[in-house]
């Protein structure tokens, strides 16, 4: 049987290979994106000349209706979700493309918005349209990318900080309110994943955080990806925060 999986924010580097790592397993990908669509449109091509199937929807999912769009065209397709992948979700700096964070007193209403309603109300909106759907099936994998910022927050990232901290608890309370449909929820800390020609990194912010990490190391694209399959095929977990980077929080 095919199995089918819903990841958002796959235009970005960690949407992109989760897409990628899904495909090359023979998974069924729905690409979400937001904005140019080259990248994404790379992901669902190089998918579809392996084992894979893909197709790329354009989806704010800040908007619930576009959100169950996505949930809509996988089982108009495929009949069934397997795993929803909520990646979608950035600091305020990326989101706005303005590579500034800013502290807490600088933040306007909007922006405090942006980024709240973009990573957790988002993912709320991504719980809610695929529980349906997976409830029907008595099976399926929610899986939340969330950070360690959530639990070891920094100067310059209260409303990603709020945000992704917030994704703990409604992780947790879908994982015990959902599991009696057989629904697994999890969320996975990332660690630290370098972001070629980023202007918001330097050699020496990354190597400030390789000071505070047990294996003096950051994490890659490809592992976290590849934890995502992983987890997506367990089915004896849920309600769990898994910790890839190697730095205790």
């Amino acid at each position: 049987m095919s199995k089918a999986v819903i990841v958002t924010g796959a235009s970005g580097l960690l949407g992109g290979a989760i897409a990628l790592a899904f495909g090359a397993k023979g998974w069924k990908v729905v690409a979400g994106y937001l904005g140019p669509r080259q990248s994404v449109d790379e992901v669902t091509a190089e998918i579809n000349r392996g084992p894979g199937e893909a197709l790329a929807m354009e989806a704010d999912i800040r908007d619930y209706s576009q959100v169950a769009r996505l949930v809509n065209a996988a089982v108009a397709k495929w009949s069934r979700v397997d795993v929803m992948a909520c990646v979608a979700g950035q600091s305020l700096g990326r989101l706005t493309g303005t590579a500034r964070e800013k502290s807490l007193v600088e933040h306007s209403t909007e922006d405090w918005d942006l980024v709240v309603d973009t990573i957790l109300k988002g993912t709320f909106h991504c719980v809610k349209a695929v529980s349906g759907p997976m409830s029907a099936q008595k099976e399926g994998h929610i899986i939340i990318m969330a950070s360690g910022t959530g639990l070891k927050p920094r100067k310059g990232a209260s409303s990603y900080a709020a945000a992704k901290a917030g994704l703990f608890g409604l992780m947790k309370s879908a994982a015990m309110e959902l599991g009696e449909s057989g629904i697994q929820v999890n969320a996975v800390n990332p660690g630290y994943v370098p972001h070629p020609g980023s202007r918001d990194e330097t050699p020496e912010s990354i190597e400030a955080y390789k000071r505070q990490t047990l294996m003096n190391r950051t994490s890659e694209a490809g592992e976290v990806a590849d934890f995502f399959v992983h987890l997506g095929g367990m089915r004896n977990v849920s309600g769990q925060i898994f910790n890839l980077g190697n730095r205790i929080e």
